[in-house]
């Protein structure tokens, strides 16, 4: 998988990240097209120590999960979130406990 991957405020095209594997109820989405914002912007100016792929905004299509979502077209926003997966439930994200659609 490729990915523009920060790491030491320095970023690097990599085209050999793993491909994750989704848990029951979760989906893997080929991402088509992915945007970097502003907070992408700070993370590269050293805002927060973080080491990954950058671009959490994008849209793509449901190749692995639940059925009903098999080629759907989707799209990624940190901000919206279900309150019940294990990311929500999760230490790392305590504002997802708070806003649920």
């Amino acid at each position: 998988m490729k990915g523009l991957w920060l790491e030491n405020q320095q970023l690097q095209l990599k085209t050999d990240l793993p491909i994750p594997e989704p848990n029951k109820d979760e989906a893997l989405v080929k991402v088509l097209q992915a945007g970097i914002c502003n907070t992408d912007l700070e993370l590269l100016r050293g805002y927060y120590p973080y080491q990954g792929v950058l671009g959490h905004e994008f849209v793509g299509v449901v190749e692995q999960g639940p059925q009903h979502l098999i080629n759907q077209r989707v799209v990624g926003e940190i901000n919206a979130v279900c309150g019940h997966c294990r990311f929500c439930q999760g230490v790392l994200l305590p504002i997802a406990k708070i806003v649920v659609f």
